[in-house]
């Protein structure tokens, strides 16, 4: 008969099951000697059931206490949180998986695979712990004092390209049904190198359903992470919506203080605007717009539009014409191509692209998500695709904020690492700096 690789598979989870617990018998008598000996007595032991990535444990372990403090050896060196069901492993196992898939099939995959059986409401603690390391994780970086030496040296920009945009996906908060939530997204890399597909150098996302938090984050991050020099020219590109005008760019990139900055109306969507809104009106308007773009005849674009004007009949269509033909009058001169100020068209306009790893999980399909939840899926999917979901969960700056949070609860006067402030540690992550750039203020956390 053929090998049934089910039961087999089987076999191997029984065996790997008594590995496991002969583990933990062992590490219990070697960290025995340990503990007495800096003081701690055996209270009791206890058992406790986790769901690890390889499947169901129960298993028991001893207890012990010096003074006030309790200690549990084994759950330490397992990485177990305090009555958590489900090891560190095991959430972030289901939240890369969230993050290209559904819930149902997350909890489908996981039995398939390896036999581990959960349902949706795992799935959606996962990201729920995920969100809370997020918040943690910004803690972390606005409290850390050793910051500045372990940031990564700055990438000397000739060029910057910024571009941002926003997604909305629909929205299940209760009272809600049918609107939707935004979410704020911005681009930024230093050019384009060709392969099978272009990939963008040194880029960094920043997503959020704040719109003022993912901007001052952007900012943040391209003051850490990249060297602005007055040889250094900024690009920007946006569709012009609410958030994105040319002006937000403008006052956003005038701190930098660059040798020149470029603003482009993204041309897909003025092409897209275009063929939309002349569609009902003679073939021949349309081919005479794009000619007055391409030939930089502003008069002439101005006729083509009097002319389906002209030919409009119901206020309310006339009306809606009317705004869109004010935006492109407006801002005609930013639909210019980056090839005539010297500048490849390479890099510019990749804000949809951009978009689709986030659009293909959260759009459509019949989903709906809470503010909280599409911050943390949409975070988390970020950090996928850079390899750093993996350090959000086992990243050593966990210990680094657990050590910080304890110092905060037993030395409520610690001084600032800053020594011309006169803070203490606790009061940094409630105090909001107001820190001027450019045209408006970024609040941040010192």
């Amino acid at each position: 008969m053929m090998l049934d690789e089910r039961v087999f598979s089987e076999r191997l989870r029984i065996d790997n099951q008594k590995t496991f617990l002969k583990m933990i018998e062992d590490y219990e008598k070697s960290i025995a000697p340990s503990m007495r000996a800096q003081g701690f007595k055996r209270i009791n032991q206890k058992e406790r059931t986790v769901i690890f990535s390889f499947g169901e444990m129960t298993f028991s372990r001893s207890r012990w206490k010096k003074g006030d403090t309790v200690r549990i050896p084994v759950d330490e060196k397992l990485g177990l949180e305090p009555r958590s069901r489900f090891s560190q492993e095991l959430l972030y196992q289901i939240t890369r998986l969230s993050n290209y898939m559904p819930y149902r099939k997350v909890v489908e995959v996981m039995e398939l695979l390896k036999s581990i059986y959960i349902t949706k409401n795992t799935v959606q603690h996962a990201l729920d712990v995920a969100g809370h390391l997020l918040e943690d994780k910004a803690d972390y970086d606005s409290l850390s004092a050793d910051r500045s030496a372990d940031r990564p040296s700055k990438i000397k920009a000739e060029r910057l390209y910024i571009e941002g945009d926003g997604v909305w996906v629909k929205q299940s908060t209760p009272k809600k049904q049918g609107k939707s939530v935004e979410l704020s997204h911005f681009v930024v890399h230093t050019g384009s190198k060709k392969g099978n597909r272009n990939i963008l150098k040194d880029k960094f996302e920043v997503v959020s359903t704040h719109y003022h938090q993912a901007k001052d984050k952007l900012l943040e991050l391209i003051m850490e992470r990249f060297e602005i020099t007055p040889e250094t020219v900024i690009v920007t590109n946006s569709d012009g919506g609410k958030g994105y005008s040319p002006n937000l760019f403008k006052e956003l990139v005038s701190g930098f203080r660059p040798k020149e900055h470029f603003h482009f109306w993204d041309a897909f969507h003025v092409n897209q605007a275009i063929k939309t809104q002349l569609r009902p009106f003679p073939s021949g308007l349309i081919k005479q717009a794009f000619q007055a773009l391409k030939n930089r005849d502003k008069s002439q674009l101005k006729t083509v539009l009097d002319t389906a004007e002209s030919l409009i009949e119901t206020d309310e269509k006339l009306e809606a014409f009317q705004r869109f033909s004010r935006q492109l009058m407006k801002n005609f001169k930013f639909t210019d191509k980056p090839e005539s100020f010297g500048l490849s068209s390479n890099g510019i306009g990749i804000m949809e692209s951009q978009h689709r790893k986030i659009t293909y999980r959260m759009k459509n399909r019949g989903m709906y998500w809470s503010k909280k939840g599409a911050n943390a899926m949409s975070q988390t999917i970020l950090l996928s695709h850079t390899g750093e979901l993996r350090d959000l969960f086992f990243g050593e700056w966990r210990s680094h904020f657990d050590t910080m949070k304890d110092q905060e609860k037993n030395t409520p006067g610690l001084p600032c690492h800053d020594e011309n402030k006169n803070y203490t540690l606790p009061q940094l992550k409630r105090t909001n700096v107001k820190k001027k750039w450019g045209n408006h203020m970024i609040e941040e956390r010192d």
